[in-house]
């Protein structure tokens, strides 16, 4: 595959940022839902609700062209760690504060760090600074709290699922979207038999009903399309580095919300996390222009 065009590395900066945009307006929905519903049926209606709307686009397109299996397939196997990752964010927030849930997720970004540079050594200073920046700037922006129990560690193992899945979306990019999507929500609803089951379905409120639809609609479907289009250009580690503007993103929406006040340490932490984003651009850009001319 031909390298990505220096334009086409700013369209996939763009979209990156844009995914993080969206996740980060779900803090507040996912609050809402998990104080009604289980960890559980949050993730198994989250994805529910994500497969009902593709499935009328997958028979749509059926019908006239018919479906690729294989993208499917793909989707199955990035499925799986989302699914992972998001089930266990979810159990392991119930334990700990949400800054802290945000801090030992963002730790995704390490775990992908540590693949491209010990498996496939694909590394650079550039990657290891803007890595350390934004480390510390989401230190900073979150304050966790350190209690290490149960919630922390539910939430850590979580964090190496989603590295996973910014790997595998890194791996099967190139996949059709339609199908690699409907592949990847498919495993929630693995956990549909222990939601009916155990929790009765989980009772769901018309409010609990209107945050997951939301979720569904804009969180997973609209940021996960526009993270698989991002990450065809950008490469998973400065992927990685870009999805640490979640927190900022959570936080100016809070802020706009009036649900949070604005202090020193926050716009010192996210402005942290701002400019290691720029220094990966700038990297992705450079190595771009290296490839053109070597």
């Amino acid at each position: 595959m031909a390298a990505p065009s220096e334009r086409g590395k700013v369209k996939g900066v763009l979209f990156l940022v844009l995914t993080t945009v969206l996740w980060g307006t779900s803090f507040s929905f996912i609050k809402l839902s998990v104080e009604e519903i289980s960890g559980f049926s949050y993730t198994f209606y989250r994805g529910l609700f994500s497969i009902l709307i593709l499935s009328i686009l997958l028979i749509a397109k059926h019908v006239r062209q018919g479906i690729d299996v294989e993208s499917f397939v793909k989707g199955v196997y990035t499925g799986i760690a989302y699914m992972l990752g998001l089930l266990l964010q979810g159990l392991g927030t119930r334990f700990v504060t949400p800054s802290t849930s945000a801090f030992i997720t963002g730790l995704n970004t390490v775990h992908v760090h540590l693949y491209a540079g010990l498996l496939a050594r694909k590394y650079g200073l550039t990657h290891a600074t803007s890595l350390i920046l934004a480390l510390t700037g989401l230190y900073i922006l979150t304050s966790p709290q350190n209690s290490g129990g149960l919630g922390e560690l539910l939430v850590f193992i979580g964090s190496i699922s989603w590295a996973a899945q910014i790997i595998l979306v890194s791996k099967y990019s190139n996949a059709n979207m339609l199908e690699y999507l409907y592949g990847m929500f498919t495993p929630t609803l693995f956990l549909g038999p222990y939601v009916f089951i155990v929790e009765h379905g989980g009772e769901l409120s018309l409010n609990t009903i209107l945050y997951l639809a939301y979720l569904a609609v804009a969180c997973s479907l609209g940021a996960t399309y526009f993270q698989v289009k991002g990450q065809k250009y950008v490469s998973a580690s400065s992927a990685a580095i870009i999805f640490l503007l979640e927190p900022v993103f959570a936080l100016i929406f809070s802020l706009l919300m009036g649900l949070e006040a604005l202090l020193t340490y926050k716009l010192v932490g996210g402005g942290l996390i701002v400019l290691a984003t720029y220094i990966t651009t700038i990297g992705e850009l450079r190595e771009n222009a290296r490839g053109r001319h070597a």
